[in-house]
């Protein structure tokens, strides 16, 4: 396909609306399953791989729409505004969530993450005036990730994160044209 056919930022749209959308359809179905799974550890492995996969697939379906070939930097530029318009979606998306949708859901995320810190500084065998001191710093931490003024000031970090995740990403999208070393 030309490109000169394809719109450069219809294609960044779309594939960060659909991995915002498969963000926010996982996000849903795990509120509604079972909110436990939301803080388990496991689970924001599955959601970056899923977000990875996803990145590199619609990446490479760019990269053979416009000739099959993409530098690098042609790659990591898509990558990075496409996971752009994926964190915004999901960052308005977590504001909505956390204070229109269901207010007491960071009540409850912050006493699981608390129960499962806890209990695994008491598996490592720390001492208990560490795990109560570090029980407030939890309660603030979620407290400040859950409010919308903690999503806004916590973007800079966000955009630090999907430039590196786009940056690895790209690696798998890029493709170099051949080069002969053949003289005629």
């Amino acid at each position: 396909m030309n490109l000169n056919k394809i719109n450069y930022n219809e294609e960044v749209l779309k594939g960060g609306l659909i991995i915002a959308g498969v963000s926010i359809l996982v996000t849903m179905v795990t509120y509604i399953v079972n909110v436990e799974l939301m803080v388990a550890w496991w689970f924001g492995l599955l959601a970056l791989a899923i977000s990875m996969g996803l990145v590199i697939y619609i990446g490479i379906s760019f990269r053979n729409a416009i000739g099959g070939y993409m530098s690098y930097k042609k790659s990591l530029k898509f990558t990075f505004l496409v996971l752009t318009v994926s964190y915004l979606v999901g960052a308005l998306f977590n504001i909505l969530l956390y204070n229109v949708i269901d207010p007491g859901l960071p009540e409850t995320l912050k006493d699981l993450t608390v129960q499962n810190t806890v209990a695994m500084m008491e598996n490592w065998g720390a001492p208990q005036e560490t795990i109560d001191a570090s029980i407030p710093e939890i309660e603030k931490s979620i407290d400040d990730n859950t409010s919308p003024m903690g999503i806004i000031k916590a973007t800079p970090w966000g955009l630090l994160f999907i430039f590196i995740f786009g940056a690895i990403a790209s690696i798998f999208v890029k493709k170099n044209e051949e080069v002969s070393d053949r003289i005629n």
